[in-house]
Parts: C-alpha cells; sequence; structure tokens
C-alpha cells in the first residue's frame, strides 16, 4: 500500500476464444480487481457487435427486475449464488419470464388504484354529506325544479345571517339554518319564484355560496350515510382481498425474481465487456486496468478457472494516459470518512500526490487546536458512538476529533470550559494571545510551503516540466513565497535592502513571461490579463498564509466563550448558575464545534488543495457480481 499516491497500474490486455468471452468476463468480476477500457481498434479486429443484442436483452430484463422487485420489496442478495457465465438463451429466458410477472403486477396496480379511487370518492361524499346531515328531507326533492317554488341551499357568514333572513322575509321568502360553525352558517331558502331576481341580488349581498348535491345523494342523509357506509365495508373487503392477493403473487414470485437477480448480476459483467472488447475471428481481446501487486493473481486465477488459455499482456500506463488511468486507493477502514471529504473535492490522478494521510492528520490536528477541551472531546466521542449504529462510517471522524481535542484540552487545561479544574501541560491560550498568533503563522506556514513542494512533485510525476519549474505553484512560485516571507522578516529587523527586492522580482518575472508565453488571447488584452494573473498569484500567497490566523482566532475565541459562559453563570445562584454552565456548554459544542469543523475544511480546501489538488481523476471501479449494485448498460 502506498502512502501518497494511488497504487501502481498496470494496462492489461487478455487474449481469449470468443466462446470463452462470457465466462472470462463473469470470472474477472468475481475477483474484483479488473476496471475495463475501450481497446484500440486497429485493422485486424473490430467490435463485437453480437453483444448489441446481448445488453438490449439485458437492459430490458433489468429493467422489469428493478420494478418487479421494488413492487414486492424485494431486497437483492448480497452475493451470487454460483459463479457461472449467462448465456445468451438463458438471459432471453429470464428476460421474458420478468416481463410476464411485471404484467401480473400490472394489473394487481391496476386493481388496487381503482379500489383505491373508490374509498377516494367515498371519503370525499361522506365529507359532503356532513353539510346536510342535519335535513330532515329526501335530498332529492332539493335537487328538483319546481314549477312554482324557489329553493336553494347554500353557506353564508354567520354574521350576515340576520340581516339576510328579515331582508327575504319582506320579499316572502322563506330562511331556514339547519347548521352553524364557527365562522359561517348552512342554510335553506325558500320561497315563490316571481321574486327570485330580487331575492338573487340579496343573496349575493350577503356573500351566499351555493351548495350542490352530488348525484349520489337522492335519499334522507340518514339513509344516503348508511349506504355510503355499506360501501366503504364492501371496498375495504376487497382491499383487503387485493391485499391477499400481493401477498400470494409476493410469495409465488419472490424465489424467481431472486434467481433471476442472480441470473442479471451473472450477465452484467459481460454485458459491459461487450462494449469494449474487440474480435479478430475467433480471437478475442478484453483490455482493462489492474493493481499492479495484483496481476501475477490474475495470471494464476484465471488458469485456474479457464480451461483454453488466455494470454495475458501487460505494460506500464503511457505519460499520455494518466489522466485516464484509473486511481486505486487502498487505506485503512478509518480514513474512509476523511476520504469522502476528500472526494467532495474531487479524486486524484493517477500520477497525483494522494492526500488521504495528510488531509486526514492536518484536519484532526488543526480542529484540536482550535476546539480543545478534554470534555467537549469526550462528548464529540459519545455522540459518535452514539450515532455508529445508524452511520457506522462516521465513527472514526468522530472519535478521531473527539480524541485530539481531548488532547488539546490536557494542554490548554480545559475541562468543559473549566481551566482550572485540571492542569495544564502547556498552558491557556489567553494567556499569551500573541504566542498563539505567531505559532499559527508558522503553521501557516509550514503548511503552504509543504504543499508547494507536493505541487512541483505532482508536476514533475506527470512530466508537466514547465509547470513544475515555472507556474505560480511551482519552483519559481515557492521562491517568491520564501523572498516575501523573508522581506518581511528583514523589515521587522530593519534589515531590508535590495537585494530582496531583487529576490521578489527576479520570480515575478519568471511566472509573468511564463503565463504571456501560454496565454492566447491578443497582444492588445494578453498585458493586462498575464499582470493581473501574476499580480493574483502574489496576493494569494499572502491572503492564503494570513487565513492561518483563524486556527489562533478561534483557539482564543473557545476560551473567550468559555470566560463568557462563566460570567454569566456567576449572575446566578443554585440551579440557575448550573443549569447557564450546562447550556452554555451545550452552545459552545454544538456552534462552535461545527463552526470550526467547517473552518477546518475551509482551509484544508482553499489554502490547502486549490494550490496543488487538481482532482480530475478516476476512480478505479472494477468489475464485480454485486446484486445490490444492479444498473442499466445503456451503451449499445
Amino acid at each position: 500500500m502506498t502512502l501518497f499516491h494511488p497504487e501502481p497500474m498496470q494496462h492489461v490486455s487478455l487474449f481469449m476464444r470468443f466462446d470463452d468471452a462470457p465466462k472470462v468476463s463473469v470470472f474477472l468480476a468475481n475477483l474484483g480487481l479488473f476496471d475495463p477500457n475501450q481497446a484500440t481498434i486497429t485493422d485486424n479486429n473490430f467490435p463485437d457487435r453480437q453483444g448489441v443484442a446481448y445488453r438490449r436483452i439485458f437492459n430490458r430484463a433489468l429493467n422489469d427486475w428493478q420494478k418487479v422487485s421494488e413492487f414486492f420489496n424485494i431486497q437483492p442478495a448480497t452475493k451470487v449464488s454460483k459463479i457461472e457465465s449467462i448465456n445468451k438463451t438463458t438471459l432471453l429466458d429470464s428476460q421474458t419470464r420478468l416481463a410476464e410477472i411485471w404484467k401480473i403486477c400490472l394489473q394487481h396496480k391496476e386493481k388496487q388504484r381503482y379500489v383505491d379511487k373508490q374509498m377516494d370518492s367515498v371519503d370525499h361524499l361522506f365529507k359532503l354529506l356532513e353539510h346536510f346531515s342535519n335535513l330532515d328531507i329526501d335530498l332529492k326533492l332539493l335537487k328538483r325544479n319546481f314549477e312554482f317554488l324557489d329553493v336553494r341551499l347554500g353557506i353564508i357568514p354567520i354574521s350576515n345571517l340576520t340581516r339576510l333572513k328579515q331582508a327575504l322575509s319582506i320579499e316572502g321568502y322563506y330562511l331556514s339554518s339547519y347548521l352553524q360553525e364557527t365562522e359561517n352558517a348552512h342554510i335553506i331558502v325558500a320561497g315563490i319564484k316571481e321574486s327570485a331576481k330580487t331575492v338573487q341580488s340579496l343573496l349575493d349581498s350577503a356573500s351566499f355560496q351555493y351548495l350542490q348535491i352530488p348525484d349520489e345523494f337522492q335519499e334522507h342523509p340518514q339513509i344516503v350515510y348508511s349506504k355510503l357506509l355499506e360501501k366503504q365495508k364492501q371496498l375495504k373487503l376487497e382491499l383487503n382481498k387485493i391485499n391477499q392477493e400481493y401477498q400470494g403473487l409476493a410469495a409465488a414470485h419472490t424465489t424467481d425474481i431472486l434467481e433471476m437477480g442472480n441470473i442479471l448480476t451473472l450477465a452484467k459483467p459481460y454485458a459491459i465487456l461487450s462494449r469494449e472488447m474487440l474480435r479478430n475471428g475467433q480471437l478475442t481481446e478484453i483490455t482493462g486496468w489492474v493493481p499492479k501487486n495484483q496481476v501475477g493473481f490474475l495470471h494464476s486465477y484465471l488458469d485456474e478457472h479457464i480451461h483454453n488459455p488466455v494470454v495475458i499482456k501487460t505494460r506500464h500506463p503511457k505519460p499520455d494516459e494518466f489522466k485516464q488511468t484509473p486511481s486505486y486507493i487502498a487505506r485503512p477502514q478509518w480514513l474512509h470518512p476523511f476520504q469522502q471529504l476528500i472526494r467532495n473535492y474531487g479524486v486524484p490522478s493517477y500520477r497525483e500526490f494522494e492526500p488521504s494521510w495528510f488531509f486526514t492528520l492536518s484536519y484532526i490536528l488543526m480542529f484540536g487546536i482550535m476546539f480543545g477541551d478534554v470534555g467537549h472531546g469526550a462528548t464529540i466521542i459519545f455522540i459518535g458512538w452514539l450515532i455508529s449504529s445508524r452511520w457506522p462510517k462516521v465513527f472514526s471522524f468522530f472519535v478521531s476529533i473527539g480524541l485530539s481535542s481531548m488532547l488539546f484540552g490536557f494542554i490548554y487545561g480545559s475541562i468543559f470550559a473549566f481551566e482550572h479544574v485540571i492542569p495544564a501541560l502547556w498552558m491557556s491560550p489567553m494567556h499569551d494571545p500573541m504566542l498563539m498568533l505567531n505559532l499559527a503563522l508558522i503553521w501557516g506556514i509550514s503548511f503552504i510551503i509543504f504543499l508547494n513542494i507536493v505541487s512541483i512533485y505532482n508536476r514533475m510525476r506527470s512530466f508537466q516540466f514547465h509547470q513544475a519549474y515555472f507556474n505560480a505553484n511551482g519552483i519559481a512560485g515557492l521562491i517568491l513565497y520564501l523572498s516575501i516571507l523573508l522581506a518581511i522578516y528583514d523589515l521587522f529587523i530593519h534589515q531590508y535592502d535590495y537585494l530582496n527586492l531583487v529576490l521578489i522580482l527576479l520570480p515575478i518575472a519568471v511566472i509573468f513571461v511564463y503565463q504571456w508565453q501560454h496565454s492566447n488571447i491578443q497582444y492588445t488584452e494578453r498585458f493586462l490579463v498575464v499582470l493581473i494573473e501574476t499580480y493574483e498569484a502574489i496576493i494569494n500567497y499572502l491572503s492564503n498564509t494570513i487565513s492561518f490566523l483563524r486556527v489562533a482566532a478561534f483557539t482564543l475565541n473557545h476560551s473567550a466563550l468559555a470566560i463568557a459562559l462563566f460570567t454569566l453563570a456567576g449572575m446566578t445562584d443554585g440551579v440557575g448558575h448550573w443549569l447557564a454552565i450546562i447550556l452554555g456548554n451545550l452552545f459552545i459544542l454544538i456552534l462552535e464545534g461545527a463552526i470550526v469543523g467547517i473552518q477546518v475544511l475551509r482551509l484544508e480546501y482553499y489554502e490547502g488543495f486549490s494550490r496543488f489538488f487538481g482532482g480530475n481523476g478516476t476512480l478505479f471501479k472494477p468489475l464485480e457480481l454485486s446484486p445490490n449494485k444492479l444498473v442499466s448498460v445503456t451503451k449499445t
């Protein structure tokens, strides 16, 4: 395992009989060490067109398998039951069977959807019936169009009820309120049609809203209610029957679905490799990447499991392949949470410095410096333990930063913000703030110098020598940064001379010329653009260095919050005193702890990764036999 860059890779070409390709594909996936890539087409070979039909069948079968698995909520197996190759006929049979099962599922879903729609309709009618439940009359009478009688049902605000009743009585109309709610009244209005137009005007002024009686309501409200209740009961019985049918379907098809998931898992490797493999008669070629230390094992593994000979040719990656070569990063399990933070920024290229160890150790160190407290660190570890059952991968992250916080808590003599309970191994940061600021600057300068060296190392390994020598993050940039630091130091001790200016201007000139030569814009604009870029390089060095003062600032901030906490707690006695201390510690732990974590990540990303880390690499993704990772092979 290499510490500071991805594992060395070998480009592997496998030559075999065409008939053996499906079997070789399966065993390569079972090995889990082969990342395929597109082979180079020559005059003597051509793509395997027979794989097109195989992939189409695979994708159709997989699409149906995913739908039926989701329908029956079937969790796929963790591994395949038997290692074997899947021919086109077997795959087609599985696809046909899955299509039949999905058709049955669709019929069941349609039946379920119809009954659910009926249940929703009944529930809606129950709600509508509440508007008419207090009427002691057949509702169909209220829907009739009488020759002389005008009958209306509706809702008005309660505040308008008395006034409207009086106004309607003048027109010979009768108003009765049969249901009153908090703000509205349900009313029935009846009278002779001769005054209908005048009555309509009165109703509009009273904000009258008509109530439409559904066609299903043809009898007395109590009878309607009973019939709706009976229909709801019948629908529930139908739903129970449908659920029983679902259970029966699940029991009948679960074994088949799991078995076909197994078949699709075994078929997937060939479906993938058939896109890339080349043929020359009966000879087939598969190419890909394998970790260098596993090539010998690949030889012996295929010799053991493939009866016919498989010829293997290997070579080192070529310089023009470095960007396409996958990065295989083998790190201890406890580093994985920190690696995920790195992945959020990018993936290291094959020849690039792999920052897992540096990022992890520097992150843990800076977090502890900025948030040093024995009690808070122990609480962070406890929180990690509490959530480890749900999110086991983050446990090591919480333990690491918690231990760092505890270590610096002992150095500062701080436990739950108390600074006089345990003796400090060194001192509290507030005792000498200037020393803390100076140490933060030294740390930041060391951080930037180291990563500048890493940037030079990356470019050297990738044969980008001009960038390594003349780029703002190359040797010229490093000399510029050291010259600026030297000039600032000489200014402080009053020994500044013209040599300092020369040491600064020379690397600036080198960077300016380099950027000038690599700029493709017109001459009239090039000078201004290159000048700004050179100026930006200088400012970045200075601003990045100053940014590390936040390490000291948050260290002092932690102590300042502790002082503020005990000042507030000192204003109260008894229970209030301890309640203030507990709540204050929670505030510091949650708010400041989160801010410190984010600020450390910001320093790593913007002052660190931006200096050396391209993050444009490709992760090593070998073929594997994982039923729970089945995805479509979309390219045909």
